[in-house]
């Protein structure tokens, strides 16, 4: 465990040139240090799905997401909801789940990870655009 963190600070080095950008690379990849802990108690089961070079953004995405709440429901405009650790949309996990003949609930931390590692391999991170600004790294 902590596998992911001790790694990340390897990433955050001082920057070399007191360059604008690269100080706000330094002071994002801290930030984004400090939200990989937040959900670090999910990493373990991550790495059960996600390849490793792959853990860190799926933690970045959970915390995004869900701030590593497993039951988080939140509702969209239309009434729809967003459930579960990766926030799975009504439309998508209904498609998913009849696609991947899914037995277990949204709010089920496994299935949710499983499902999610299923979607980003084979269809991308795009599903998760709409928090991009909190969980991309460059």
């Amino acid at each position: 465990m902590y596998g992911v963190v001790l790694s990340s600070l390897i990433l955050c080095a001082t920057p070399t040139q007191e360059t604008l950008d690269e100080i706000k690379a330094y002071a994002s990849c801290l930030n984004n240090n400090e939200k990989v802990s937040h959900v670090i108690e999910w990493e373990e089961s991550v790495s059960l799905y996600f390849k490793k070079e792959d853990v860190r953004e799926a933690l970045l995405i959970i915390y995004c997401e869900s701030s590593g709440r497993p039951n988080a429901v939140n509702t969209n405009r239309d009434n729809s909801t967003d459930v579960g650790l990766f926030q799975f949309w009504d439309n998508t996990w209904l498609w998913l789940k009849n696609k991947l003949n899914i037995e277990g609930n949204r709010k089920t931390p496994s299935v949710n990870i499983k499902t999610a590692s299923w979607l980003y391999y084979n269809s991308g991170s795009h599903h998760w655009n709409s928090s991009k600004d909190c969980w991309y790294e460059q």
